[in-house]
């Protein structure tokens, strides 16, 4: 599975949970403020929690640096040597 599709599954695992704690929530009888902020809050957890573990289980590619610079063109080599 790659790092995309993993990313794609923690969010949509994370607006399910925001929208059964919202539902649950409305359905206890919370005020509409409170069970929009619980389902938000349940998604902002949830989603940042997906987030830390698709990093750990798949940390992005370490990209080797150059060994060398690599040297000036050669039309800046003739003039800064004139």
């Amino acid at each position: 599975m790659t790092q995309s599709a993993m990313v794609v599954m923690a969010l949509l695992i994370a607006v399910i949970a925001g929208l059964v704690s919202g539902i649950v929530m409305a359905q206890l009888g919370a005020s509409t403020l409170t069970f929009v902020g619980t389902g938000g809050g349940a998604f902002i957890a949830v989603a940042t929690l997906g987030m830390f573990i698709v990093a750990y289980l798949m940390p992005p590619a370490q990209v080797p640096a150059p060994a060398a610079p690599l040297p000036p063109p050669q039309s800046q080599a003739t003039a800064a040597s004139s």
